[in-house]
Order: C-alpha cells, then structure tokens, then sequence
C-alpha cells in the first residue's frame, strides 16, 4: 500500500479571501504574500531528500530511510501543538554500527529557516517595502546543513520547538 501526504494549498493568497492585510496573518499555505518562504516550505524541501527504503525504528519522533545512493537520512522532530509555545527537545540518536563518520544535519524551525523574526524586528510592517521583502526572503532561506562527527554511534541534538532535522549520513 502507498501512503502520500499532500498538503492544502502552496500559497497564503486566497481570491476568495479578498486582498492580503499582512504578510504574515496565520494562514497554512507554504508561501506567505510575495512568495516568502515559511518553515513547511522547508519542511517539504528536507523530506524530500528521505530514502525509498524505510528502516524500522521504535522511536516515534524519528522516520529513518535508506537511498539509493547508500546514505543514510533520518527525519526526527519535535511536534507541539500549533497553539503551544513547545520547548526544545534534547536528543540522543543512537547507531547500530555507526564507527564514527560524519552526519549532514539541517534543522528548521521558529527561528531557523523562518522570516517571522526578521520580520518582528521590522515592527511587523503590513506592506513590507521592496528591501524588506529580500531582507525577508533571506531570513526565509533553507539554513546551511551543519557537520558533525559521529561519536560512540550517536549524535546528540537539540531540537528546537516545532522543529525538524534532517540527518544525512554518507555511505
């Protein structure tokens, strides 16, 4: 059997909802007024880079898959609830025959990957001025995936609230 996820709609603009007040009002597309990117835009980026195989694990905050390159790539989050504050998440991700090596991880969440605090810094402007739109557009981009060296078949991470990691590790 297949699964999929799909998800409602790219954008925040609705013709239905009439024009836009502010960039930012709540909505659930991935792209916010302009084309900003939000963090589930991101969130669809690094899944797509999960493997075809899937390896079973008995933690359910972790989705662990291999590709068909060899690598290894492992999606671990940490979900609160869209209306709580949630707190990070500190995590140990153990390895079976690991023996050091090196993991690719990229994490997104409410201050990485996201124009919202960019944003807030500006004064939450409704009509966001050409310069502080590409100053939005860069805070909105993917975060630079972060090195880090294997060490007794684990890594340890902290995830941010409503955070996501993506941890590539190469065959």
């Amino acid at each position: 059997m297949q699964t999929m996820m799909s998800y409602w709609t790219f954008s925040d603009v609705f013709e239905e909802q009439g024009v836009i007040k502010t960039p930012f009002y709540g909505g659930f597309g991935l792209l916010a007024e302009r084309g900003i990117p939000k963090p589930a835009f991101h969130a669809f980026q690094l899944l797509h880079r999960l493997g075809t195989q899937r390896i079973p694990v008995d933690t359910p905050w972790i989705l662990a898959t291999r590709r068909d390159d060899g690598a290894l790539v492992i999606a671990a989050w940490n979900y609160s609830a869209p209306e709580a504050a949630g707190k990070p998440m500190n995590a140990r991700i153990q390895f079976r025959g690991a023996h050091g090596g090196q993991a690719r991880i990229t994490t997104i969440g409410p201050l990485q990957g996201s124009p919202l605090p960019a944003w807030e810094a500006m004064g939450k402007p409704a009509s966001p001025t050409r310069e502080q739109t590409v100053q939005l557009q860069r805070a909105a981009q993917l975060p630079a995936p972060e090195t880090r060296a294997i060490t007794n078949n684990a890594i340890d991470l902290t995830l941010p609230p409503h955070g996501l990691a993506l941890i590539e590790i190469a065959r």
